[in-house]
């Protein structure tokens, strides 16, 4: 019975051991050192590329509505109903035609009605009014 009133005389050890702790630190340390190296190489790819070509632009055309109810289609002045029948022969040659419609500050309202009637009754269904 010796050994065991000896061993209840000594005091507990509370101290942390940090001992695995430094090993710990110490094996990330050096796994850190080798990976940190590895991670800066690119990988080169070389991307496919695209053949499509971009579509061309859709054929535009400006309609001026002036004073008078004079409606000039591209510069050329046109009766309403002359105007229709061309606008209706151009829609069926380019049907993504763009119709840019531009009134004049001075011209009536019933002009750029009757130019909106006529690009409606044509079929032209893009219409840009500035």
């Amino acid at each position: 019975m010796a050994f065991a009133s000896a061993a209840s005389v000594r005091p507990a050890i509370a101290d942390i051991n940090v001992t695995p702790l430094v090993d710990v630190m110490l094996v990330l340390l050096i796994i850190f050192m080798v990976t940190t190296p590895l991670l800066d190489q690119r990988f080169v790819m070389p991307l496919p590329q695209s053949r499509i070509t971009p579509p061309a632009p859709p054929t535009q055309l400006r309609l001026q509505v002036e004073p008078g109810d004079v409606l000039r289609l591209e510069g050329q002045a046109y009766a309403p109903a002359a105007l229709q029948a061309e606008l209706a022969r151009r829609q069926a040659q380019e049907p993504d035609l763009v119709l840019k419609l531009v009134v004049d500050p001075q011209a009536d309202y019933q002009g750029a009605t009757t130019a909106l009637a006529a690009a409606e009754r044509a079929g032209v269904a893009n219409i840009s009014i500035e």
